[in-house]
């Protein structure tokens, strides 16, 4: 399945984890998205870093790991780092290097980096530092008097269990993950049901108004807000 922003993204659909790897060198991509297809990940890529900064403009989904080459046709990758974790602040970042000294580790993660692995690096060793970093991932999102727990994917309202279908706890983390960001029609759309937006649906809108629904009987004070030509939001 390809997102939208074509020419950016391409995805290998696996699982509920989400890779994105950017690296500019074809073999290795390859090499890297088979290491990561077969450990059952859902693997998305980058091949540019022009490519790269278009995804952070226009954040056209949500990655729980992004593996990223430090050079990328000749540029720097490093110096998106504070963009990335602006776009994807939930997101661990694994930088890939050909240079392997403690000055260059201690940099990149002091610039925002969650880990470091130098080339050449062993498919086992990498699969094993990505696990480790999804285990680090948030477990859970708090607001007003709700908190939503990633790892049962749940809903806790003053204490209380409630049940959320799986689109609507997707639409309610995004949400959450910026509080007072105004997030388009479309791009929740991209973002939720990692489709194509069209115009004609109103998946959006009806999946909003459950759980507006949702929150208000259960007593929670927060409140999902819209503006016409605008977006959605959640505040409390």
């Amino acid at each position: 399945m390809n997102l939208t922003a074509p020419g950016m993204l391409s995805q290998i659909p696996m699982s509920s984890a989400r890779i994105l790897i950017v690296e500019d060198e074809a073999k290795l991509l390859a090499h890297l998205v088979s290491i990561m297809t077969s450990s059952l990940q859902s693997v998305f890529t980058c091949s540019s870093f022009k490519e790269l900064e278009q995804i952070l403009g226009v954040k056209v989904s949500r990655f729980d790991v992004i593996v990223l080459d430090r050079l990328l046709n000749g540029r720097d990758s490093a110096e998106l780092l504070p963009q990335i974790r602006e776009a994807y602040p939930d997101a661990r970042i694994m930088v890939l290097s050909a240079i392997d000294t403690s000055a260059e580790k201690a940099s990149l993660l002091n610039q925002g980096a969650d880990d470091y692995l130098a080339k050449p690096f062993d498919g086992e060793e990498l699969i094993a530092r990505v696990n480790v970093l999804l285990r680090r991932a948030p477990k859970a999102l708090s607001l007003g008097n709700i908190t939503l727990q990633a790892d049962t994917r749940s809903l806790m309202v003053n204490g209380k269990d409630i049940p959320l279908t799986n689109k609507e706890f997707l639409l309610l983390k995004t949400l959450m993950q910026v509080p007072g960001k105004v997030f388009p029609k479309n791009e929740l759309y991209e973002s939720v049901w990692e489709m194509a937006a069209d115009v004609e649906s109103n998946v959006v809108e009806a999946t909003v108004n459950k759980l507006r629904r949702r929150l208000e009987e259960v007593g929670a004070n927060v409140r999902i807000s819209n503006a016409r030509n605008a977006g959605y939001w959640i505040e409390v």
